[in-house]
């Protein structure tokens, strides 16, 4: 009671952001262990272990799968657990997208059977695990290069480096060879580990047809006819439109991020912002599909910055935009204690679990949860996808809008200026609510307060402040 009692004292004073019911009292709600409503209402989790732990493990790593499904974590993406090569490497540890074997579990993380437990783990406790693949280039060392060097690109009898990559080199897929040993390697990790899914790692390349795919896919579904083997394509798919309908389950919101970051940087006016989400929602382009959205993933921290660097005060905020406006939401190893210190895949930079961020921790787990029992919070391709209606506000610095499904109304306010401010919303629907997260009270933890909202209701928020709202 005494910890409640603050909050119910700064609830009642007149910068409420909204008019409250007479008389209501806030109540604590639990937001541990959420299922997903369904496959649209996912959340997925990139995982790195070199630096999820100290030992850097699968044994390590599996003893703390339950925490991610206490945060309700759906999906485990595992960055690339294979042998990494050693010729041409960058940094202490050489890159996770340069690989020696594509079947020989890297042993700085374990063994086959470590990885067969992890994944047994990760079932019983009701989550997939998704593994990151590269399918266009291997390292230097790996074994293809002297056992199979007509399976790589050759120019003047020299194997090929994609892109000016001195660390790998580029595979051949005109060799059918070379197609069958891929598909082959993948379905390896199905049959021997009961994998569930993959992360295809530049599937936008041009040296990669769009008749592998085709044919691949599936084969590699075929190799587990009791379930979905789900595939995420690294790549905006309207750059490669001949893979639209390969098979593939999601793309990348590619530019979600860099456009996202501009936006907020370059002014609080949110009519940039608008113009761009309303541009994400409204793209016929992907009405077959699902997408990925994210704030950071395992490239930021390679050239010293992270998520931090690109949107600084806005981190909050913005957290809350990519969980409520659109595709699935990806979270990346420590973001879910709002970790600030940057990490590369280079080298370890193990993260110290003790050094979060109560705000962004208890806004993270609130937001899994309401994207787990909102039916408007969920994605997927159009027809299942919710409605995004955005809303005017009389204050430019105010981004607002409206999630719906036909019996689901999310009401999502965001305040980009770095000062308070007071604004009317047009279009909202009146009615009572619940305002289930608010930037002003989440510190404590995940709050419920019912409301009562009207056309003329003002909003009163803080500095880079945002509400959640549910109509009941």
């Amino acid at each position: 009671m005494k910890r409640l009692l603050p909050l119910l004292a700064a609830l009642l004073l007149p910068v409420s952001c909204t008019e409250l019911l007479e008389p209501e009292t806030p109540e604590m709600f639990s937001v541990s262990n959420t299922r997903a409503l369904d496959e649209h209402h996912q959340v997925i989790y990139e995982l790195n272990l070199y630096n999820f732990t100290a030992e850097g493990t699968l044994q390590a790593a599996k003893a703390r799968l339950q925490e991610l499904r206490t945060l309700g974590i759906d999906i485990v993406w595992l960055m690339p657990i294979q042998t990494r090569s050693k010729q041409g490497k960058i940094g202490a540890l050489g890159s996770p997208y340069a690989l020696h074997d594509y079947t020989e579990v890297n042993p700085d993380h374990g063994e086959l059977p470590d990885l067969q437990a992890f994944v047994d783990e990760a079932h019983h406790l009701g989550m997939e695990v998704w593994m990151d693949w590269v399918p266009n280039h291997t390292g230097l060392d790996h074994v293809w290069v002297s056992q199979h060097p007509e399976y790589y690109k050759q120019s003047n009898g020299k194997i090929v480096h994609p892109n000016n990559y001195g660390d790998v080199y580029q595979l051949d897929y005109g060799n059918a060879g070379l197609c069958q040993a891929m598909t082959d390697a993948i379905i390896y990790w199905v049959e021997k580990a009961g994998i569930d899914g993959f992360r295809f790692d530049y599937i936008s390349s041009p040296a990669i047809p769009a008749s592998f795919w085709q044919s691949a896919l599936p084969d590699i579904r075929a190799a587990a006819p009791d379930k979905h083997i789900r595939m995420l394509a690294e790549g905006d798919l309207i750059d490669r439109k001949d893979l639209y309908d390969v098979g593939f389950d999601y793309d990348y919101a590619w530019g979600f991020h860099d456009n996202v970051a501009q936006k907020v940087g370059a002014t609080d006016n949110a009519s940039l912002l608008r113009a761009y989400c309303r541009s994400l929602v409204n793209n016929p382009n992907y009405d077959k599909m699902d997408r990925m959205v994210y704030l950071t993933n395992h490239d930021d921290g390679n050239d010293g910055k992270n998520y931090f660097s690109d949107f600084g005060s806005n981190v909050p905020l913005m957290t809350v935009l990519e969980f409520t406006l659109y595709g699935m939401p990806l979270l990346y190893n420590g973001q879910e204690i709002g970790y600030r210190p940057v990490q590369d895949y280079f080298n370890r930079s193990v993260i110290n679990w003790n050094n979060g961020n109560a705000q962004l921790r208890n806004t993270i787990a609130t937001l899994v949860a309401l994207r787990h029992r909102q039916p408007a919070l969920g994605g997927g391709p159009k027809g299942v996808r919710p409605s995004v209606t955005f809303l005017e506000a009389a204050n430019t610095s105010v981004f607002a809008y409206l999630k719906q499904t036909a019996d689901n109304t999310v009401l999502v306010v965001l305040n980009l200026s770095s000062t308070a401010v007071t604004t009317a919303l047009s279009g909202i629907p009146a009615g009572r609510y619940s305002r289930v997260l608010d930037s002003r009270t989440i510190t404590e933890g995940p709050l419920s307060v019912a409301v009562s909202l009207r056309a003329d209701t003002q909003f009163d928020l803080p500095a880079k402040g945002y509400c959640v709202y549910v109509m009941q």
